[in-house]
């Protein structure tokens, strides 16, 4: 009888162990109620204080696993610019306000137009209308900031944008659009870029989708074995103003000889 009790205890145990490994494990990737009602408790508390004059509120609290903590959505009514996020620790404690960065930045705003941006760009290049364009074509608006030193000659400045106003999103194209598309032809040659060029410059000007720049490569089809032939024709940050038939395949061989050196360049350093 002892060694049954025994055994019955030990598979009680056993039972709750695997019980609490189970819950914890969820609450590691899924956090748990308890917190996220302290979350918002807190989080609606700290609105209070920071925040009085202002219509924010507490849109949902999630949890992040891969930062491992909750965070609260904080979202205004009359500013859809507004919207930015306070990361809590598992008791509601606010560890980082993102007002700053997010609203205050002009983070959201800079999303927003890129977006914008990134549905005209895609509504030509996603249309059929160039059918040797590859599988990777997307626009993007270049804002400052953005790491590399040479765009901020010419891209947008965050701090001049302005919460929730209306934009002429193809007139910020063409100040500080940047586009990537990688070809797909059977004749690789500078003069065949030339030509998939203007007709790249065509297609976006009739689809009112302008770009201040563009790099572009043109590679060989797949085979059927997802490889392609060596050989290819890239252009780095090919301004809009230099597509034009006169002299083209010139500037693009320029362009090629150009980027060659650099990739070059850039490989010799890891080595």
């Amino acid at each position: 009888m002892k060694k049954k009790k025994g055994l019955k205890i030990a598979a009680g145990v056993l039972a709750l162990a695997l019980l609490a490994g189970v819950v914890w494990f969820a609450n590691a990737l899924v956090g748990n109620p308890v917190s996220r009602f302290l979350c918002r408790r807190s989080a609606e508390a700290y609105l209070a204080e920071h925040y009085p004059d202002t219509d924010f509120r507490v849109e949902r609290v999630d949890y992040s696993f891969k930062m491992t903590c909750y965070y609260a959505r904080i979202v205004s009514p009359s500013s859809a610019d507004s919207a930015f996020t306070l990361d809590q620790s598992w008791t509601g404690k606010v560890i980082n306000d993102r007002y700053e960065s997010q609203v205050a930045g002009r983070e959201n705003t800079a999303r927003r137009l890129n977006e914008e941006y990134r549905q005209l760009t895609d509504k030509v290049l996603d249309s059929g209308a160039l059918p040797w364009v590859d599988d990777i074509a997307f626009g993007d608006l270049q804002f400052s900031g953005s790491g590399v030193p040479a765009y901020d000659a010419w891209a947008i400045n965050r701090e001049t944008l302005e919460l929730d106003k209306v934009y002429d999103i193809p007139a910020l194209g063409a100040r500080a659009g940047q586009l990537v598309v990688y070809a797909a032809d059977n004749t690789v040659t500078v003069e065949r870029a030339a030509e998939l060029l203007l007709e790249l410059k065509a297609a976006m000007e009739e689809g009112g989708a302008p770009f201040y720049c563009v790099s572009f490569v043109l590679n060989h089809p797949k085979a059927e074995d997802n490889t392609r032939p060596e050989g290819s024709v890239t252009v780095e940050d090919f301004l809009w103003e230099d597509i034009y038939e006169d002299g083209l395949v010139d500037r693009v061989q320029a362009a090629h000889e150009a980027a060659q050196a650099y990739y070059e360049t850039e490989d010799a350093k890891k080595q």
